[in-house]
């Protein structure tokens, strides 16, 4: 009779474990520097997944700096967390999630330069891979396409290894540079040995 009311209880357990983590709720505070639109479609981004495991808070705070706030122009931005668990529904962990955001400033690009750019020493052809013009809004997105094109056309000249490696500099004016080098290093003579030809 013990086991068989053990053996109940432990099926009746098992029926209430929980996995997973869901959003029930996602609200911003402080100073977001981000229309409602776009507050309403970060939100709605993080509440359409399930999250795993003990770091999911710190997690979303990175998604919620990269993907609403870095993507447009705040690359400074400070995000915190606090969270309050609701009860489990459907076996999920339920949370309302809180993001205190100072977004601080916006930065919009200064210029994109190029060193070490021997096999193509057209810059402003280099220039024009970028999709984002001087003075726009910063955008990572447009930074890592850019980038994509200009590997594209490395690799076009037979640079199969390339590699760009951008350094970034904010100034007051809250403008944002990028440089770096974007060939490989030649040590005098051509790169014939760093290249591919088929």
């Amino acid at each position: 009779m013990l086991r068989a009311m053990l053996a109940l209880a432990a099926t009746a357990m098992a029926g209430q474990i929980a996995t997973g983590i869901h959003l029930q709720e996602v609200h911003f505070t402080g100073d977001t520097r981000l229309d409602g639109v776009h507050l309403k479609k970060c939100a709605s981004d993080l509440k359409s997944q399930i999250y795993e495991g003990a770091n999911w808070p710190d997690y979303l705070v990175g998604r919620v700096q990269t993907q609403c706030l870095v993507d447009k122009g705040y690359f400074k931005a400070a995000v915190k967390a606090s969270t309050q668990q609701l009860p489990d529904t459907n076996y999920t962990h339920q949370f309302v999630i809180t993001f205190d955001i100072d977004a601080g400033p916006r930065y919009r690009l200064g210029r994109i330069t190029f060193k070490d750019n021997h096999a193509i020493s057209d810059t402003k052809a280099m220039r024009d891979l970028f999709p984002i013009k001087d003075g726009d809004i910063l955008d990572r997105k447009a930074i890592a396409k850019g980038l994509e094109n200009l590997r594209y056309a490395y690799e076009e000249l037979g640079y199969i290894n390339f590699t760009s490696i951008p350094s970034p500099t904010f100034d007051d004016a809250k403008k944002a540079d990028y440089g770096g080098p974007v060939d490989p290093p030649e040590t005098g003579g051509d790169c014939s040995d760093r290249r591919f030809t088929l």
